[in-house]
C-alpha cells in the first residue's frame, strides 16, 4: 500500500518476470552471504551426517527460518527433508552438486 491506502495491482498477464528474476536475484545473493558468514551450504544439494542419528540425510540443505541478521553469532535453524538442525548437528556435510 501507498502513503494514500491505495494497494499497488501485480501484472501477471503482461508476461514482465522483471519483478520474479529481480527476486531471485536478491534471494540468491542473500543465501550467497548466509553460506559465507556461516561456512554452510544453504540451498544445495548436500549429503550430510547429523550427530544425533546414525544414518545419512541426502536433498537440500534449507532455512528453517530466515535469519534476521547476517551474523555467525547468532544461530542458524537449518533444515533437510524436513528434519530441523542447526548447524552444530552436523557431523560432516558433503556438497553434491
Amino acid at each position: 500500500m501507498d502513503d494514500e491506502g491505495f494497494q499497488g495491482m501485480l501484472d501477471f498477464e503482461s508476461g514482465n518476470t522483471n519483478g520474479f528474476d529481480n527476486w531471485r536475484q536478491q534471494r540468491e545473493a542473500r543465501l550467497q552471504l548466509i553460506r559465507h558468514e556461516w561456512g554452510v551450504p544453504v540451498g544445495r544439494r548436500v549429503c550430510l551426517k547429523l550427530r544425533e542419528f546414525d544414518h545419512e540425510f541426502t536433498g537440500v540443505l534449507r532455512l528453517a527460518e530466515e535469519p534476521t541478521k547476517i551474523d555467525r553469532r547468532l544461530p542458524l535453524l537449518l533444515k533437510i527433508r524436513n528434519v530441523p538442525l542447526g548447524i552444530a548437528d552436523i557431523e560432516h556435510c558433503t556438497l553434491l552438486d
